[in-house]
């Protein structure tokens, strides 16, 4: 214990003359290990404000020319919207007409409201964030509802453009009232990145309530989004270099054939060409600029060659790569095997593990990013254009607003690794009282209600048909035998 002592209050001394404060929590010491990391504060928007242009743009180069970027946009889509979350009106005729403009969504003529979901999400995941806005139409447009969205990138919304207007402020291109609520969004009125409307562009204020703003929000008082690869961006350039510099050694690897040294008293002109010629089939060749694959080169008298000999990481390349990847994969909020494909170690246990954590971040993202904050208040819009149109006729509309939007917003179904084992979990937990079915249907891609007006209007098709389906729990046990109390049961079976 004297020795620990003496030890302690000697680096005590040590750090007191170099002028180092010592700390409770060692992440907040100023040592050797910790100087110069994260000692700058930065409030939510400052930092963005300076770099969201250059991480945008890099983002995006990424995902054009880095397959696993691409790869890592395309999963994340697939996903989180796949085939679209779509939603279940509780009124029919209401459910009819959303199904009638849903294809008529776009105010580019391109997509249908589904198509403009995986638009949107992939837009957010490049650039961190994606503008939606309302279009109101003429009634002689012909549409089921006069309203289309116009999905637009945030490129419009100038992260440098930030003033005080008329006693209010504009932060990064949104303007703000006394109290912080958003109250319009200065865009510009073609993308700020086209040429050949550059000279013509111009900003113009558009009401809040007519623009859908979609980010995913990491700090109180966060104004903008970044790409969901600013974390991994740098790391995926690396990852670029290294395949390329390994790429290039083992193409230099294959330039040389061989190498032929003179006898020290030969006569050159006999012995063939100079240093640099390169000689096929035997005849001597002229001297020439670049090695060439399988080249034979002739040396002079005391020339010798030598190569670089960078270090090489070999039979290690793989595992870097591989651990490379995975850090990549958890900065994206993908897993490993969806952003590479690589299944190696693979089994039943480990893949639905790393499942089930991804589809939680998904089904979250879902709830926050893709429904409340892009299809609820597009639902909200629709409902009250087609109301005010004539569209719909809802007596007493504004008392019943609220509960006519009380949409169930389904999402495409997850498929499952083994789904008999499953299925067979599902069922147990149902049967036991610890799943409710609703929980059950919702986790396929069905809310409840529909899932059994669909199971009845399927037993009434198969009456009126006169079918008894193995899988009809009405007739059929489970173990395959008529049910006792079916009416219809074949006494002799």
């Amino acid at each position: 214990m004297g020795v620990i002592s003496t030890l302690s209050r000697g680096m005590r001394r040590a750090a007191t003359r170099l002028g180092i404060k010592a700390s409770a929590y060692e992440g907040a010491s100023q040592g050797r290990r910790m100087a110069g990391r994260g000692v700058t504060t930065t409030g939510p928007n400052a930092a963005i404000a300076h770099s969201l242009p250059l991480l945008k743009s890099r983002s995006r180069h990424a995902v054009r020319n880095n397959a696993y970027a691409s790869g890592a946009r395309e999963s994340y889509v697939a996903n989180l919207v796949g085939t679209g979350i779509r939603p279940q009106w509780s009124d029919p005729e209401i459910q009819a007409l959303w199904d009638r403009w849903a294809g008529e969504a776009d105010a580019d003529g391109l997509d249908s409201f589904y198509g403009l979901q995986a638009l949107a999400i992939g837009s957010q995941f490049e650039a961190g964030e994606v503008l939606g806005r309302f279009r109101y139409r003429r009634i002689s447009d012909g549409l089921s509802v006069p309203l289309q969205i116009q999905v637009i990138e945030a490129d419009h919304l100038d992260a440098s453009h930030s003033t005080t207007l008329s006693g209010r402020v504009i932060k990064m291109g949104i303007e703000m009232d006394g109290i912080g609520q958003r109250r319009a969004y200065h865009l510009w009125r073609y993308h700020p990145a086209e040429k050949l409307t550059a000279q013509i562009n111009t900003r113009v204020p558009v009401p809040a309530d007519q623009v859908l703003h979609l980010f995913r929000r990491t700090r109180p008082g966060q104004l903008r989004g970044v790409p969901e690869l600013t974390s991994v961006i740098v790391r995926l350039y690396e990852i670029d270099a290294m395949q390329d510099a390994t790429l290039a050694r083992q193409k230099l690897a294959q330039l040389f054939g061989a190498f032929v040294k003179r006898k020290a008293d030969a006569d050159p002109e006999d012995e063939g060409p100079f240093f640099g010629t390169h000689v096929e089939d035997g005849e001597p060749g002229e001297g020439i600029d670049a090695f060439e694959p399988g080249g034979i080169h002739y040396l002079e008298d005391g020339e010798e060659v030598t190569f670089s000999d960078p270090p090489d990481i070999g039979s290690s390349y793989t595992n870097w790569l591989r651990t490379e990847m995975h850090a990549v994969a958890r900065g994206a909020g993908l897993t490993h095997e969806q952003l590479t494909g690589d299944l190696q170690g693979v089994n039943y246990s480990s893949i639905r593990a790393g499942l089930l954590e991804f589809r939680r971040r998904a089904e979250m993202l879902q709830a926050d990013l893709v429904i409340h904050k892009w299809c609820r208040p597009i639902a909200a819009k629709w409902l009250d254009t087609a109301v005010s149109s004539g569209a719909l006729v809802i007596p007493d509309y504004a008392r019943r607003r609220a509960d006519l939007l009380a949409i169930d917003w389904i999402a495409p179904k997850w498929q499952w690794v083994d789904p008999v084992k499953e299925v067979t979990a599902d069922l147990m937990e149902v049967r036991a009282g610890f799943k409710p079915r609703g929980e059950a249907a919702a986790e396929r891609g069905w809310s409840l209600d529909q899932l059994d007006k669909e199971i009845a209007r399927g037993n009434v098709s198969a009456d009126d048909q006169g079918l008894v389906l193995d899988s009809d729990p009405r007739r059929v046990a489970k173990n395959g035998t008529a049910q006792a109390n079916d009416p219809d049961a074949d006494p002799d079976q």
